[in-house]
């Protein structure tokens, strides 16, 4: 994800980008830092955050609980943003569900299938944990059982998510592929633009995308 947002970097005249632990920048130029790691790697990057007052964004996976324990103290110093996915896609992906599923009146058995790279290190991926709660969350009426995630690790997929759901007339699908980790570094910068302009605590990439990113 590092190349791939360096590489976005290069197309974009007014962003500029550095390695926080270099430490070679003046602090009071830095508008957010992003952050696309590991558990601990995160955990870093948020500290260096709330030490320095800057807006952190972060699309780590594998989170645990005791990595997030920082993020209730740190949305009440500086503008948060953790998301597993900030593609469009995805956003548009679960806006279809919800008007699907909001549009019946019967309840749905569920899967979700998820699909990544041989090296991707977590499983079940983070977008499909957070497309179970989004689920959960919104529409736990119209579930019916518990949700079952299938995680596969092949080649070099940069990402496959189908949710299925089935009822007694037939199943209804919907998917999301991404073609490149672009994608991704897309949103992100288009979210660093402007976390500034937002108020201190915890935000959805839902929410950068109802200002028209």
């Amino acid at each position: 994800m590092g190349r791939a947002i360096q590489a976005q970097c290069k197309k974009l005249s007014d962003i500029q980008i550095s390695d926080f632990q270099a430490k070679e920048f003046d602090l009071n130029s830095v508008s957010a830092l992003i952050d696309f790691s590991v558990p601990d790697g995160f955990t870093e990057a948020l500290n260096f955050c709330v030490e320095n007052k800057i807006p952190f964004i972060s699309g780590t996976t594998g989170l645990s609980a005791k990595h997030l324990e920082g993020v209730t103290a740190a949305k009440k110093i500086i503008p948060i943003l953790i998301a597993s996915n900030m593609s469009v896609g995805i956003a548009n992906l679960k806006s279809s569900i919800e008007k699907y599923l909001s549009s019946i009146n019967t309840s749905v058995s569920c899967k979700i299938i998820e699909i990544h790279h041989t090296n991707k290190k977590d499983s079940p991926s983070g977008t499909a944990l957070e497309i179970v709660r989004f689920l959960e969350n919104c529409h736990a009426d119209k579930i019916d059982g518990l949700i079952d995630v299938e995680s596969y690790r092949i080649g070099n997929i940069f990402g496959i998510h189908r949710i299925e759901f089935k009822t007694e007339e037939g199943i209804t699908n919907f998917q999301h592929i991404a073609s490149s980790r672009d994608i991704f570094a897309i949103g992100a910068l288009k979210a660093a633009r402007s976390i500034n302009s937002m108020e201190i605590g915890e935000y959805s990439f839902t929410d950068f995308l109802s200002k028209k990113l």
